[in-house]
């Protein structure tokens, strides 16, 4: 894809949503163009974790079990807020605290890899298993559970089963432009 199509399809590429009322909520407007709320709370909680990462291994010499306690206990906000439905503010604060998590994560198999190969601590297997079922079994359901929660939004709303709703209707149309150019045919700048 050439980089003029990547930019006719930007807003959607970085939104991850319909850009109608209905999802007004799951994304912030940054320099005018619509971004996932979702998205950009997770990274900058990664971000926040990646750096406190290096403070808690060299200056407060966490140990594994301390990365895995962190993990678990950033981690329960997320299935609290699916399953409570809070105020916004709670989600997001919720996503950023799932940054963290996963690279508390990460640092946490890491750590237990290190006293793994340096002690024969069993129990660092023990946290490696259960950080990456943790990781592996959240990710498959609570993805699904999002997914089921925003279709339910389409769903319900009046323009679900017209061909094309409002919140798509400029994908569909650059799709076209883009298809269209390619071809060479009228639509397309000459």
């Amino acid at each position: 894809m050439s980089r003029r199509e990547k930019w006719m399809l930007s807003p959607y590429r970085l939104a991850h949503h319909p850009l109608c009322k209905n999802f007004d909520d799951h994304m912030y407007i940054i320099r005018g163009h619509k971004v996932c709320r979702g998205c950009v709370n997770l990274y900058g909680g990664m971000i926040a974790g990646l750096i406190l990462a290096p403070i808690m291994v060299f200056v407060l010499k966490v140990t594994f079990w301390m990365a895995f306690v962190a993990t678990v206990s950033l981690f329960i906000f997320t299935p609290i807020s699916a399953f409570l439905e809070p105020p916004r503010l709670i989600k997001d604060i919720s996503r950023f605290f799932l940054g963290i998590a996963m690279i508390s994560a990460g640092l946490s198999v890491i750590l237990s890899i290190v006293t793994l190969a340096q002690a024969m601590n069993w129990w660092a297997f023990v946290v490696i298993l259960i950080t990456l079922f943790l990781y592996f079994v959240s990710r498959a359901y609570f993805t699904g559970f999002r997914n089921r929660k925003n279709e339910q939004v389409c769903r319900n709303c009046d323009q679900f089963y017209h061909p094309r709703c409002d919140g798509m209707v400029d994908a569909v149309d650059r799709a076209k432009a883009i298809e269209s150019f390619n071809k060479g045919d009228a639509f397309s700048e000459q």
